[in-house]
């Protein structure tokens, strides 16, 4: 059994304080989640969860947006994955910068586990990215498990046809039928997980009792086929 979660904790640079790093590391060992996809980690709370996480068993893997941090730490997210399974290698990607104001990035870990090569995608993207997604996913020979926040509702015409594309590969949509967004009035998730069709989902659930983000974290339950 695999726990997995994506969780956008909102970029809060101005605000943030080490509780709320404290406070996701209490949220993934409460849960025991095994793999925990993230979205807009800039480099205060990348900081702090990098070495409160060192005295675990997990590992936190991805990159920045930008290689010049140390200019740009206001906008400058990464997309990591924490994992306590064996990581056997990682790689963050980085696509086109246009037609975005920002650069959009995607990480990936692949990690063994129970003698299975499972790959791991995490990303914070828009629909003008889609079809890059799709390229790189349609290479990868894994298991894949796709995590993120897509700014895209389940009923958006151009995420629709993504859904389509994915089921053509064998990766199908978890529908969560709730909003992911705190303030958005309809009942559409914009955080969303795909799973290839090896798995088999088990549980799924939108955690509503987080106060550290303006997202709620998505967290499903699957097992080998």
């Amino acid at each position: 059994m695999l726990t997995i979660c994506t969780f956008n904790i909102q970029n809060d640079y101005r605000k943030y304080d080490i509780l709320k790093s404290k406070e996701i590391v209490k949220f993934l060992k409460r849960n025991k989640i095994d793999i925990l996809s993230l979205q807009e980690v800039y480099p205060k709370v990348d900081k702090d969860l990098s070495k409160i996480l060192s005295d675990t068993k997990y590992s936190i893997s991805g990159k920045y947006r930008f290689f010049l941090n140390i200019f740009l730490k206001r906008v400058n997210e990464k997309t990591p994955i924490i994992t306590n399974k064996k990581v056997l290698s990682t790689r963050t990607y980085h696509l086109p910068f246009l037609p975005s104001t920002l650069r959009r990035i995607i990480t990936k870990v692949e990690i063994e586990d129970n003698g299975r090569i499972i790959s791991i995608y995490n990303t914070h993207l828009d629909y003008k990215y889609l079809s890059v997604r799709k390229r790189q996913l349609k290479k990868d020979k894994n298991p894949i498990i796709l995590t993120g926040d897509f700014n895209l509702k389940n009923n958006n015409i151009y995420f629709k046809e993504f859904i389509s594309e994915l089921e053509k590969l064998n990766i199908k949509h978890i529908d969560i039928l709730d909003n992911t967004l705190k303030i958005s009035k309809y009942h559409r998730a914009i955080d969303h997980i795909f799973i290839s069709d090896s798995f088999k989902l088990k549980s799924k659930k939108r955690v509503t009792n987080l106060d550290i983000s303006d997202h709620y974290p998505v967290i499903i339950k699957v097992e080998n086929k």
